[in-house]
C-alpha cells in the first residue's frame, strides 16, 4: 500500500524524547557544573560550609531557571558558541536612525 504524496505520514514518538534531562530536577549541565564548583569551593578553602552554600545557591538557581524554562539553560549554555553577527548590540550602528513614513492615502 503506498500513500499518496499530498497526506503526510505520521509516526508516533515517545514523551520522553522531547523532555529535557534533568537531575533532581535541574538541568544536567547545569547540575553537574554546581557540584564542580561547590567540590572546588570544600577543596580550595577546606570548609564544608562554603562547598555546601555554593552548591545550594547554584542549585537553587539553577531550578528556578529550569522550572522557569525547561529549554533556557541549553540555549544560555549554547550561545557562548555563536558568532557575533547574530548579535544586534555587537554591531555597528547604522549612520541615520530608521525614519518611519506614514502614507496619507490610507
Amino acid at each position: 500500500m503506498s500513500q499518496s504524496p499530498e497526506i503526510p505520514a505520521l509516526h508516533g514518538t515517545y514523551l520522553a524524547l522531547s523532555r529535557p534531562l534533568t537531575v533532581l530536577g535541574c538541568e544536567r549541565r547545569l547540575f553537574m557544573g554546581v557540584v564542580c564548583v561547590g567540590a572546588a569551593a570544600f577543596s580550595s578553602f577546606n570548609a564544608p560550609i562554603a562547598g555546601l552554600l555554593l552548591f545550594s545557591v547554584g542549585y537553587g538557581a539553577g531550578l528556578a531557571v529550569t522550572k522557569l524554562d525547561p529549554c533556557l539553560p541549553t540555549v544560555l549554555l549554547r550561545s557562548a558558541n555563536c558568532s557575533q553577527r547574530y548579535d544586534p548590540a555587537l554591531r555597528a550602528r547604522s549612520p541615520e536612525p530608521l525614519q518611519i513614513v506614514a502614507r496619507e492615502d490610507v
